[in-house]
Parts: structure tokens; sequence; C-alpha cells
């Protein structure tokens, strides 16, 4: 089958200079900038929302939008990236060990997601001077998604006219596809107690830290099964060594693939805390936050038949798979879109041991020509 694709070279030397420019969450200019003149060589227009405005950011959410290259009535295929990294995520130094890149080891990579992003624009380089009848597509690149997917969920929909595309932000193996994924929901509790000398007379004092941890003993944490976790993350409290604590935070998550057993562990949780609280006479406030929603794809769906089409063309084999991660695609499947997240080989993600196979790599981008291309190419197959 013909086959058509990025130059590997050119790839890596995006990658690799995106990696390069700091960009963790609310500091993204740099990169907009950068992507901003990228488009600009290869003749496309960005156009930024005002997401950057609503969150306090230096830039907002991307589109750039790449022209079918024959009149056509399908609406534009989707590619989403997000533009901002985790921490430790300033002076990036990436290291190519022949098959992969790495970080030089005291920061992350940045394959989260400038791996995307590097993937998105060398396709989007390589169809635009292919001279094939191409699909059009619309590139959507978020900003400060690792916080709580803020640049999705402050999207301006109406720069938008495709129905449905890709997120490229899982993990794991290439080929795989994303159809199913968790709601999480954040929960804060703030016990107060009373405070005392711990010296003097501890005994007129209620310990705040103690009941907090009395409360988190009794709590089932970690995979409470193969569709729910559950964790707590952050414990702020106390004042001094010498003072029985009268007030900690206490933060944790909850994540299901069921909304069912996400409602059942929320309420065992609180009143987990609330019956210690109530037995060690300290007061309890609980707030719940839903971070994000679940969304579930029907494999049965057209886009997902012509993204398996794309794989099997690039001589992958495709597979599904659920993920316990969130993304951007939890926040725009809640509208009218169907977002598909590709696997696009982050390996150990959110660490200063992350890494990416340099075909992985590759694989993902000639996924998106082919994608784009399919129909021309398909042609020249005589098929």
């Amino acid at each position: 089958m013909t086959d058509i694709g990025p130059e590997p070279g050119r790839l890596f030397t995006i990658f690799q200079e995106l990696v390069r420019i700091d960009s963790e969450p609310g500091k993204e200019g740099k990169l907009r900038d950068y992507v901003t003149s990228f488009c600009d060589g290869i003749g496309l227009v960005t156009c930024e929302d005002l997401a950057g405005e609503v969150t306090g950011g230096e830039s907002g959410n991307l589109v750039i939008r790449v022209p079918p290259g024959a009149p056509s009535s399908e609406p534009p295929i989707i590619l989403n990236a997000h533009m901002d990294t985790v921490t430790p995520g300033e002076g990036v130094v990436p290291v190519d060990e022949d098959d992969r890149f790495t970080s030089a080891g005291d920061t992350i990579l940045g394959a989260d997601d400038k791996a995307g992003v590097a993937a998105i624009l060398a396709a989007v380089e390589c169809i635009m001077g292919a001279g094939l009848e191409n699909r059009a597509l619309e590139v959507l690149l978020t900003v400060q998604e690792e916080p709580g997917l803020l640049g999705a969920k402050n999207l301006d929909h109406s720069l938008l006219e495709g129905r449905w595309g890709l997120v490229l932000d899982g993990s794991g193996g290439v080929g795989g596809i994303v159809v199913e994924a968790p709601s999480r929901e954040r929960v804060t509790f703030t016990l107060r107690g009373l405070a005392a000398h711990a010296g003097v007379e501890p005994e007129k004092g209620i310990s705040a830290i103690a009941c907090a941890a009395e409360a988190i003993a009794g709590l089932p944490l970690g995979r409470l099964d193969e569709r729910t976790t559950a964790n707590i993350g952050i414990i702020n409290g106390g004042r001094a060594c010498n003072i029985v604590p009268d007030l900690v935070v206490v933060q944790g998550e909850l994540r299901s693939l069921s909304e069912e057993r996400l409602s059942e562990e929320r309420r065992a949780m609180v009143d987990r805390f609330r019956e210690v609280a109530d037995r060690c006479g300290c007061r309890v406030e609980v707030q719940v936050e839903r971070s994000f929603s679940r969304f579930s794809i029907d494999t049965s769906s057209d886009p997902v038949a012509e993204l398996r089409r794309a794989m099997e063309g690039c001589g992958l084999e495709p597979w599904f798979t659920r993920t316990g991660g969130g993304s951007d695609a939890n926040v725009l499947n809640q509208g009218h879109l169907e977002m598909i997240t590709l696997n696009v080989g982050l390996a150990n993600a959110h660490s200063i041991e992350e890494f990416i196979m340099k075909e992985d790599l590759l694989n993902v981008s000639r996924i998106l020509v082919r994608l784009a291309l399919m129909g021309a190419l398909e042609e020249g197959d005589g098929r």
C-alpha cells in the first residue's frame, strides 16, 4: 500500500525544538509564538481564543485550519494536543539515545504532550507539501491541561467546525485507542479541633491532625476495583510542634468509570470523616468538586472505523483500551463532539524518567497523514 509521512529527521527536530521551550501551565506564551511562526511558514493562520484571559495565563487555546485539497462537504477532522507540561519542566534538555528521546535527568522530557504537538505539526507540514487531495483539518492546541483541563473547559467552540477528532495524549503503545475514561472528583476535608499548649495542658486540646490520621487510616485507598481508584494526596496542618493542632486540610480524589461506584465511594469517604470527627470532637467541612466526567466511545462508529483503517494502512494493529487518567477528551466529549484518544507512546509521564521511542513518535504522525490523505492514497492503490 502507498505510504507517505513526515521525514523522520524533520519530525525529530520539531519535537526537540518544542521540548526546549518552557511551557508549564499558564506559561505557554513562547510555545504559542513557536506554533504561530511555524504555521505562518507553511501558509496557515493561527487563531487564539480568550482562554488565557479567563485563566490568567499567557496564552489562549490555538485553532489552526488546514483547508481541504479539493472542494468537499465533509467536516474537518479535529487534531488535539495540549501545550503545557507538568513540573519540573523548565530548562529541558532533550537527549537523543538513538532509538528514543529522554531528558538530561533533572527535568521531565515534556513528551506529554509535546509528542502530540510535534506529531501534528509535522503531519500538517507533510500534508501541505504532498500535493494530494486531503481532508480538511482543524488543529486544536489547548493550554493548562495539566492543572485541570482548564483550556478545554474555557474553549471558544465557535472556532471549531469539526464534529469528531483525535486527542493525542494517551500513554502506552501506539495502536491503542482509548474508548473509555473515568470521572474524577476532588474531595477536601477541613477539620477544626482545639489548640492548646502541647507540653503544659495537652488535655485541653483536640488534635485535628490526630483526627484526620484516624479517618484516613480507615479508608480503602488505591485501586478499589478494576474501574475505581481512591487517593489521599495532600495533608496540610499545624502551626508549631508545641501546639496541639486545631486545623488540618486533607485533599483527596476519587475516579471511576462508573458513576454509581464513584457516588458510593464518595459517600463512604465523607461518612468516615464525619464519623471520626464527631467521635474526636472536631468539626469537619466537606467540599466536593467535579474535575471532569467520564466518556465512552462507540467502537462501531464511523470515526473509529476511519481511524482503524488509517492505522492498518500504516501497518499498525489497532486495539481498544481504557484509562484511569483524564485528558481534554473528557471535556470535549461532553458537548457535540466525538473525540477519540490515541496512545502516542508516552512512557513514565510526569516523572524525570519520562521517555518516548522515536518509532512511536513517527508512527503517530504517519497515522495523521494517512487519515487526512486516505482517499487519495487508496485511489493511488487502485482501490
